[in-house]
């Protein structure tokens, strides 16, 4: 697939339009309602083009690790830091509750973006991750200033992402061009409404000129 082109300063200026749940950072996430249509290098281009203080660029997708690894172009990894804020995760280990430490953060370059990187290694074999639906670590993250970067699974393959999302400051549905992508894109929206979120705009990924606008796709889908 193409790489999608959009507006990283629509994205930006749709999330300073929102609410704040609360500290000085921001928390946003990307998911598509299929795989491939681009929500990695949504959320890359946004970790780059976000700031001015510390961004956490979280893959949820843990065992893949994605955007991680779509960072690590930018710049080489740095030493591992922890991936806890003040003690608290937003993950944990069925069955292990004093379970090590899998997840860290590494600072990209010279940059202001930490990425996070899950190490099943760390884990015992077969150790069953579980996402939480709690607010704590994004509370964390805001009340300390920094702005939080999600990228979430496609829902058609999990629905981590209805778990995250109204917890989240803003919400961009990454829609593609292919075949059934408008009416997916669609179910999608609903189901990330009635979960919670504030779902803020989209990106479509298969136009020349993407726009930050729900109204589109509503009728493009009708």
């Amino acid at each position: 697939m193409s790489e999608p082109a959009f507006s990283v300063e629509g994205v930006l200026d749709a999330l300073a339009m929102q609410p704040r749940k609360g500290g000085s950072g921001r928390a946003i996430m990307f998911v598509s309602a299929q795989r491939n249509e681009g929500v990695t290098t949504a959320a890359r281009a946004v970790a780059n083009a976000a700031g001015p203080g510390a961004v956490y660029a979280i893959d949820l997708d843990l065992k893949r690790n994605a955007l991680a690894r779509a960072l690590s172009e930018d710049g080489g990894f740095g030493p591992k830091i922890d991936g806890s804020l003040n003690g608290v995760s937003f993950y944990s280990v069925r069955d292990l509750p004093n379970a090590p430490p899998a997840f860290f953060y590494h600072r990209i370059g010279r940059s202001r973006v930490y990425t996070g990187v899950f190490d099943l290694r760390a884990l015992p074999t077969g150790a069953r991750i579980g996402i939480s639906a709690r607010s704590d670590y994004w509370d964390v993250a805001r009340a300390g200033g920094a702005f939080v970067v999600v990228d979430a699974p496609a829902l058609e393959r999990s629905s981590i992402a209805l778990r995250v999302a109204p917890h989240m400051d803003g919400v961009v549905l990454v829609v593609g061009s292919g075949r059934g992508a408008a009416p997916a894109a669609m179910a999608a929206k609903d189901a990330l409404v009635e979960a919670g979120a504030n779902l803020m705009g989209l990106v479509y990924s298969g136009a020349a000129a993407p726009v930050m606008a729900i109204e589109r796709m509503l009728r493009q889908a009708g």
